[in-house]
């Protein structure tokens, strides 16, 4: 019953008195007043029929909850999900219904308290919580305060505590945090998201700046958010995801003596000098994710463990060089006429390369010349591509390419989108079909429309030795290979050889957002 949807593992109670019996004693409660009520956060409770749906929940909640004391069973998990504009009617219940969880040795708590813009109202956590010898994961989101007062006295009751994640939690000053965690001996995951504290002075609220990480001897993942100073000493340490996504800088992120570190995520950083002087420190890393980070015009990677590696948005990037003979996966996601040249000094058989571009129409020209750039031509697998009207409004003639050597060959093509302007539609369909040799090219339901999708449907139809890519008659293009192109929907599980182009083309509008129309080179 674990593995259902809620929904699905309540139903089973309809299936027989055992099945309603498991239900009745099934150790995961789930409690959301949204749900429940069927009213969305933003609608507020004035009226009667809402004031008794919500004390329906609140008895409907007590009962399940008592139901586990009265047998003396244990509760593994307790999931309760609160509209803010409830918790003045039933944070006294909250409080209770906690508390009774608590009695039954629950050991997974997971308590979400809706935020609405605006609000600055805080339900402080109940002491039952933080002295609960049993809690192994505490999960807490939203305006929810923890008090200090209470925390400093029951603090060393979190000796069984392995995961904490606070998202938008209040603290109670700047060292509590640092406090909670040294008394989590036994802790291995530890996420931070926008978390607050109250300043010594006047008492208001600011985002909790530093983090200080020591002295934890099986803590394996950090995920910090909001945060701009982190210093951790965990030799155990496997994974780190640093966004300090708030702040313009100056940052601090002292990691050097996590030594094991196998998965690094940073977004937001500066990394000149990261990559030369830090990243050789970290012989184990296997995971590297760099999102919109200040990068040098020239990197260097070297490193025979890394498996993955993604640059995303990363701005002054002019040439990438990478030396891992065992990376599986590369993605690159950009913008721009500015685009790097990429070069695989030794590369695994099994690397997928996939590339994410977002161009204007003018910039598209420079799309051949940055796929033949990338060193050796055969890595690169997909490129997917969203092309929009040039920024400043001005448009290039239409133009056609012709191909002067061998295109590189890849997988998938995938067309998220060109600009509404019909008489470059066949400029577009030219510059895509000279810049790489696909074996699967993919239209999205967003990405063009229908007399798009057929412009280019008919050009690699028509495959006349005069409407080809070849410059001489010594260099022959792949357009001469081209023995087919297959029409299918993604949804399909298998090509139906009597769906034919028209057909699949006029169905494109009953598409859910994540079909499309692909369309099968056979060469």
């Amino acid at each position: 019953m674990s593995k259902l949807p809620e929904k699905d593992a309540a139903r089973t109670s309809v299936l027989s008195k055992a099945w309603l019996e498991t239900w009745y004693t099934f150790p995961i409660l789930s409690f959301s007043t949204s749900k429940f009520m069927g009213m969305s956060p933003l609608q507020p409770m004035e009226d009667s029929e809402k004031m008794r749906k919500m004390l329906g929940f609140c008895d409907y909640v007590k009962r399940s909850i008592l139901r586990f004391c009265d047998q003396n069973l244990a509760i593994k998990e307790f999931k309760l999900k609160v509209n803010i504009s409830e918790i003045r009617h039933i944070s006294r219940d909250v409080d209770f219904w906690l508390k009774l969880a608590c009695e039954c040795g629950v050991e997974v708590i997971d308590y979400s308290l809706d935020v609405l813009v605006g609000q600055d109202q805080y339900h402080v956590l109940p002491l039952c919580v933080i002295e609960a010898k049993s809690i192994t994961k505490l999960v807490l989101k939203g305006y929810i305060k923890i008090d200090p007062t209470f925390m400093n006295h029951s603090i060393k009751f979190f000796s069984r505590l392995r995961v904490l994640s606070l998202w938008s939690v209040l603290l109670g000053d700047r060292d509590a945090i640092n406090n909670l965690i040294s008394f989590c001996p036994l802790i291995e995951f530890i996420t931070l998201k926008t978390c607050y504290v109250l300043s010594s002075g006047d008492g208001t609220k600011e985002i909790m700046k530093s983090l200080s990480i020591s002295g934890l001897q099986k803590l394996k993942s950090v995920n910090t958010f909001g945060i701009k100073d982190v210093s951790i000493d965990a030799p155990s340490l496997e994974t780190l995801c640093y966004y300090p996504i708030y702040f313009v800088g100056p940052f601090k992120i002292d990691f050097d003596r996590c030594k094991n570190l196998k998965e690094l995520c940073m977004l937001y950083v500066t990394t000149s000098t990261f990559l030369t002087e830090q990243f050789p420190k970290f012989p184990f890393l296997e995971s590297l994710k760099l999102n919109f980070c200040k990068m040098p015009e020239r990197i260097d990677i070297t490193s025979v463990r890394l498996k993955v590696l993604k640059l995303s948005h990363c701005s002054n990037l002019k040439e990438v060089n990478i030396d891992a003979p065992n990376l599986l996966s590369f993605g690159y996601i950009g913008n721009g006429a500015s685009l790097p040249t990429m070069s695989f000094l030794r590369n695994s058989s099994q690397l997928e390369f996939d590339i994410r571009l977002q161009v204007d129409y003018v910039d598209l020209c420079n799309l051949r010349e940055f796929v033949q750039n990338i060193k050796p031509n055969n890595v690169l697998t997909s490129l997917s591509l969203s092309t929009g009207a040039a920024s400043n409004g001005d448009t290039l003639d239409p133009v056609a390419f012709e191909v002067s050597s061998p295109l590189p060959r890849i997988k998938h093509l995938a067309i998220n989108y060109v600009p509404n302007i019909k008489y470059l539609f066949s400029s577009i369909v030219n510059i895509l079909l000279s810049s790489c040799c696909p074996a699967t090219i993919s239209f999205s339901k967003y990405s063009s429309g229908k007399e798009f999708i057929e412009l280019f449907y008919e050009t690699l139809m028509r495959r006349k030795e005069d409407e080809c890519f070849c410059t001489s008659d010594n260099t022959r293009c792949w357009w001469h290979g081209l023995k087919d192109v297959k029409v299918t929907r993604s949804s399909m599980k298998k090509m139906d050889e009597n769906v034919d182009f028209k057909t699949i083309l006029e169905s494109l509008s009953t598409f859910a957002p994540q079909e499309s129309i692909i369309f099968r080179l056979d060469f």
